[in-house]
């Protein structure tokens, strides 16, 4: 595509384009009643069709405008160096993809290694019986030098009285 920066479309009776300005807001020139979202024929204004996609941020219509894109260059629609440019991205994506996997990367750099873990049944934590009851229950392990806490009394009427009163 080269360097070029286009300043200013000159637009022609009929004409229409789209301006997206870095902040994702649209604009759009040259549409009006005599060119129409519909013509006679029932094509879609593409302007308008584009603006739509654009305004919907649908990712599935976003991945099939990006795969037509990629299409398009490749089959050479924006010119012979647009096209060698892609390839040459490609190339050097496909270099830089090869050098990953012949570096051996562990799995957590290198998404394609890792391996879900299959669990023995055998292996399987138990859960004791008494050690289901009551949340606040006590174990004593002196050895351990655990701390534990025993279940608080519950309060009196007369003692949630006072307790709301402070």
């Amino acid at each position: 595509m080269g360097k070029k920066k286009r300043e200013l479309l000159k637009f022609r009776e009929g004409d229409c384009g789209l301006k997206i300005r870095k902040d994702g807001q649209m604009e759009i020139a040259g549409v009006d009643e005599s060119g129409g979202m519909i013509d006679e024929k029932g094509m879609v204004n593409p302007v308008l069709l584009f603006a739509a996609a654009w305004s919907r941020r649908d990712q599935k219509v976003f991945q099939v405008l990006i795969d037509n894109f990629k299409a398009s260059v490749r089959e050479g629609y924006f010119g012979p160096e647009a096209k060698r440019d892609y390839e040459k991205a490609l190339k050097v994506k496909d270099e830089h993809e090869a050098s990953l996997k012949e570096q051996n990367l562990p799995p957590f750099l290198n998404p394609e290694k890792i391996e879900e873990p299959v669990l023995d049944p055998d292996s399987k934590p138990t859960v004791s019986v008494p050690s289901l009851g009551n949340e606040f229950e006590t174990h004593s392990d002196v050895a351990s030098g655990a701390v534990t806490f025993e279940q608080p009394a519950p309060l009196t009427e007369q003692e949630a009285v006072d307790r709301r009163s402070k």
